[in-house]
């Protein structure tokens, strides 16, 4: 089922149990660079071996402030939220000199679920000026999805929101990441078979 797809997600944490068993499961760790580098080197792996994947689908926690919690959202719209170089004439989360739009975006799989731009970053959100830049705000997504359009790699991304980016996010993650385990899972066994 899922032999030309490689699943990714940052924590144990935000994985059922029944997902643990798939060969193509790479757990990343925690924010942008542990994500880039860690599927870098898996796709590296994957290719060596004759069988690099079609798609690469990440799956995980996030907050918002426009979708409810315990809700599910697709995207394919990234931005890199922490980027921020206005002081030398750059628009906010715009790289310097790079060859990549700023809202880096793939090719739109889902349409069964509300579809959000993600701004991926290196800082838990509690900040209202950052949740009024995107829709959903998490720490992987967009590294993992310029990974995948440097390698011409499909990338697919859905989020689960545990938290509404307020003081209370930190209690909320903790609180809701086991029935977001379940819910992405349950999701993601649907969409394999649409992608089939």
């Amino acid at each position: 089922m899922f032999d030309d797809i490689l699943v990714v997600v940052a924590l144990p944490d935000e994985l059922h149990d029944d997902l643990k068993k798939i060969p193509n499961l790479l757990l990343t760790g925690v924010g942008k660079v542990n994500a880039t580098y860690q599927l870098t080197r898996k796709i590296t792996e994957l290719k060596q071996q004759g069988t690099p994947p079609k798609y690469v689908i990440n799956i995980g926690s996030a907050g918002s402030k426009k979708f409810p919690r315990h809700s599910l959202v697709a995207c394919h719209r990234f931005i890199q939220r922490d980027m921020d170089c206005t002081a030398i004439g750059y628009d906010v989360c715009a790289t310097p000199s790079d060859v990549f739009p700023t809202i880096l975006e793939h090719k739109k799989y889902i349409d069964d679920l509300p579809n959000g731009v993600c701004g991926s970053g290196d800082s838990f959100v509690t900040n209202q000026s950052v949740a009024d830049m995107v829709d959903v705000v998490e720490m992987e997504a967009y590294a993992l999805a310029r990974v995948c359009a440097m390698e011409k790699i499909d990338f697919i991304s859905v989020k689960y929101i545990t938290d509404g980016l307020d003081d209370s996010g930190g209690t909320d993650w903790d609180d809701t990441v086991n029935t977001a385990a379940i819910a992405l899972y349950d999701y993601l066994i649907k969409l394999v078979k649409t992608l089939k």
